[in-house]
């Protein structure tokens, strides 16, 4: 089979890999011209209209809608992406509703298009309240803040520095953090749903800024009340052609829970650690997605643990494209010490020359290593051993996640299984 990674920053470069070492022709198209050099070397680049109609286009992020829903009038085989999951994802107000309407219940929450009108909320309502702006944006502009003040601060700062076109004000639920995700085919969702736990912060302890995911867990669900609402969704998914996979993001608080936001594409960090509780065929999962022959997915049990890497300057955003081009302090930093456990590796920015890789364009996020276990404890211990021995200047890694994740776990497990 035919495949192209259709990416922004080429964070899909790995799973292209993944499908050509199955026995696939891959082609990887990287959008952003900063970051054409991530899989030189590793993968063939190919142009979008290089395309043919037997090639199954692979998009690897959201904010490539309307790139994807052409090439599906087009009668082009698309894997991910779409106008509506734009919108379900970076329009918070239309993802609440959305959950709202399918019997989801979401914590109070309030929009507003000016900033002044959210200071003045903030003043009549001194309670706590979870900052989230809408749009395209660096994932950092979300805030959890201290107090009441803290909050007002922090958007005056992004009112100077962003330009947002709106943002929501969300009542700030004490709890723990839970995501659940289907793979939507051509007849609608194929079991099993996947649960997956994450911590964000870049820093031991939560400290530091949030990277998306510096570490995850994920396993196979079993039924609960949240599969069972998630399915809910399985009808309108399907009236929007959508094949690929969509997560729903959940707060857990004692025997109940509350929607956050969806994120209908590839979890990063947690895809890469996805394709280490599966030994089937990747590339023909896909196309049986797509052409709706497949019944099941087969996953492996027990728990599978990933762990991000990375280099200065990250947690930089990818966003800050001209900040990037202009300082590329470790463009060419050597990467070395995966070669014996390749198969446990996912990479992000890298290219490979002589044989041997380097950081190529990008904001220092080197890949993310993982392994799959009958423990949480026991599934981070192979990507400890392999980070401990990597050979990368100035790495860097949260070193707790095996303690934080399992202490997240025990918390779930009593109260979504209660």
């Amino acid at each position: 089979m035919r495949f192209l990674i259709y990416s922004k920053y080429g964070e899909g470069a790995g799973l292209g890999l993944r499908l050509e070492q199955e026995g696939n022709t891959v082609g990887l198209y990287i959008k952003e011209r900063e970051y054409r050099t991530v899989y030189d070397g590793i993968l063939d680049k190919v142009g979008i209209r290089d395309i043919d109609d037997e090639t199954i286009i692979v998009f690897d992020s959201s904010g490539m809608g309307s790139e994807a829903d052409k090439l599906k009038r087009s009668g082009h085989k698309v894997f991910g992406a779409g106008k509506f999951q734009d919108k379900l994802e970076n329009d918070r107000e239309f993802g609440l509703e959305f959950m709202q309407e399918h019997g989801i219940e979401i914590p109070a929450s309030r929009k507003f298009e000016s900033t002044s009108d959210g200071l003045d909320f903030i003043v009549d309502n001194r309670g706590d309240y979870i900052f989230k702006p809408s749009g395209d944006l660096p994932s950092k502009l979300t805030y959890k803040p201290c107090d009441p003040d803290d909050l007002a601060h922090y958007m005056e700062f992004v009112d100077k520095n962003y330009d947002i076109e709106s943002f929501i004000l969300q009542e700030c639920i004490e709890g723990t953090a839970l995501s659940t995700e289907f793979f939507c085919g051509k007849w609608g969702f194929v079991e099993p749903a996947t649960h997956t736990i994450e911590i964000k912060k870049f820093m031991n302890d939560n400290l530091g800024p949030s990277t998306g995911c510096s570490a995850n867990t994920i396993w196979e669900a079993e039924r609960n009340d949240i599969v069972d609402k998630l399915k809910k969704i399985e009808d309108d998914i399907l009236d929007q052609g959508y094949i690929g996979p969509i997560d729903l993001n959940v707060m857990v608080v004692d025997d109940q829970f509350y929607g956050l936001e969806w994120t209908p594409r590839f979890g990063l960090d947690a895809m890469p650690t996805w394709l280490q509780l599966t030994d089937e065929d990747v590339g023909q999962t896909i196309s049986d997605l797509i052409d709706g022959s497949v019944g099941k997915i087969s996953l492996r049990s027990g728990f599978a643990s990933g762990v991000r890497v990375s280099i200065p300057p990250f947690p930089i955003e990818p966003h800050n494209l001209k900040v990037i081009e202009r300082e590329q302090p470790n463009y060419g930093v050597p990467i070395r010490g995966f070669e014996d456990n390749e198969s446990k590796v996912y990479l992000y920015e890298v290219l490979k020359s002589d044989g041997v890789l380097y950081h190529s364009a990008g904001t220092g996020a080197i890949g993310v290593v993982s392994d799959v276990a009958d423990t949480i404890a026991s599934s981070f211990n192979e990507p400890y051993r392999i980070l401990e021995k990597a050979k990368i200047p100035d790495k860097q890694y949260r070193t707790d996640a095996a303690k934080v994740i399992g202490g997240m776990h025990k918390k779930v497990k009593e109260m979504v299984y209660a």
